[in-house]
């Protein structure tokens, strides 16, 4: 299965929700694309939901860290939303768990951003 993205908006803050698999090639060149995409609107606020996303592979963790700097040059924000079984192993393993700002739930996360530098 590859990666389906959908896109929706809550307040100021994009959403895109993913389902299947972020890895190398197709999947991940196409998640690659939809994030410069939103990045090109500065500052830009967007909260990645990967509740149904099964795998990321190192492609995948990479494009994440790379827009969420990109994002927090340009004065917006890039959270995480649920990650779960082998996708939130990989980002405990690898700290980013511990760096990159990830909620459990999407009111919280939808919150966080309130007070972002982006909006205020």
């Amino acid at each position: 299965m590859g990666l389906q993205i959908s896109m929706r908006k809550s307040e100021n803050v994009t959403i895109l929700d993913l389902r299947g698999r972020i890895v190398i090639g197709e999947s991940n060149d196409s998640f690659a694309a939809q994030l410069l995409k939103l990045a090109e609107s500065t500052p830009c606020d967007v909260l990645i939901n990967l509740t149904d996303v099964t795998q990321a592979d190192s492609s995948g963790i990479g494009t994440l860290v790379k827009l969420f700097v990109t994002l927090r040059r340009d004065g917006g924000n890039l959270k995480i939303l649920n990650p779960v079984g082998m996708v939130r192993d990989v980002l405990v393993v690898t700290g980013l768990i511990n760096c990159l700002p990830t909620y459990s739930d999407e009111e919280s996360a939808i919150a966080s951003f309130r007070g972002s530098a982006a909006h205020a």
